[in-house]
């Protein structure tokens, strides 16, 4: 799969239009990867708006981030950023999706507004976590092991990358403790990493087979990998989850990271009149 080409001299610069607007945010120094950058629209230390276009499915997507998300003058004004982006795009090669911060979509246009949406919580450490890992309890397995599959097929089918995707660094994994799963060859708990443009490591496909949730199998892997990513000099690790998983940020908080961005985002619908 594709992957972004490398930021030119002015996608850089938009990026640093964005850091010098928003210091204070990890994900825009962390996440965001400047080969996508279209077009910013900032207002220095409150909101800031970026049109980019997905590195592989092509798609033109809008980006409304505030400074303080929760301040709602700050979400008001990153909306009312994005929205100038939208217009500006013009018509031949249509914005396609929206994300604004959490309480910002009822912002949007009734007739910009996305029929469907999902709420993201954006990660991040710089820490190594305070949790003990036995020796030998992680294992690395090669991209083309047919365990991965096995194991996101059942455990998580709809994750993001797929068993033996290319942009994937590191395929982490835990055997079952107990020795007595069928039909993952005995996986009980798996993780990809990804490397951002910025050198952090992304956490990304963490699953656990159903049959061995609540054990602390993945808090054990996500330890691991998240301080073998630090040790081997990351910037920082990152990771998104779904704002609802309840468990999945126990698990996060547990191992340091610190929830940075609370977004909506959903595909905007399409034949609308960009000034709406």
């Amino acid at each position: 799969m594709a992957v972004a080409p490398a930021p030119d001299d002015v996608q850089l610069a938009l990026h640093a239009e964005l850091l010098a607007a928003l210091p204070d945010s990890r994900f825009v120094r962390f996440d965001l990867d400047p080969g996508s950058f279209e077009q910013v629209r900032a207002l220095p230390g409150t909101a800031a708006a970026l049109l980019t276009r997905h590195p592989w499915k092509g798609l033109r997507w809008v980006h409304a981030l505030a400074a303080d998300p929760a301040d709602p003058d700050h979400v008001a004004a990153g909306v009312d950023l994005v929205l100038e982006l939208v217009a500006a795009a013009g018509e031949g090669d249509p914005v396609r999706g929206i994300t604004v911060p959490r309480g910002g979509m009822p912002l949007v246009p009734e007739a910009l507004r996305p029929a469907e949406v999902s709420d993201w919580d954006c990660w991040a450490t710089l820490e190594r976590p305070a949790v003990a890992v036995p020796d030998g309890v992680v294992e690395d397995l090669p991209a083309d092991d047919p365990r991965l599959k096995a194991l996101l097929d059942l455990a998580s089918p709809d994750a993001p990358y797929p068993a033996g995707d290319p942009r994937v660094v590191r395929w982490a994994v835990i055997a079952d403790p107990d020795g007595g799963l069928a039909g993952t060859g005995g996986l009980a708990c798996m993780v990809a990493v990804t490397r951002q443009r910025s050198g952090a490591a992304h956490l990304n496909d963490v699953a656990t087979h159903p049959e061995r949730r609540g054990r602390g199998l993945a808090r054990l892997l996500c330890a691991a990998v998240t301080r073998d990513a630090l040790d081997a000099g990351a910037s920082a690790v990152t990771l998104d989850a779904y704002a609802d998983n309840i468990a999945a940020a126990r698990l996060y908080t547990s191992l340091g990271f610190v929830r940075e961005r609370g977004s909506t985002t959903g595909r905007l619908p399409e034949g609308v009149a960009l000034d709406a």
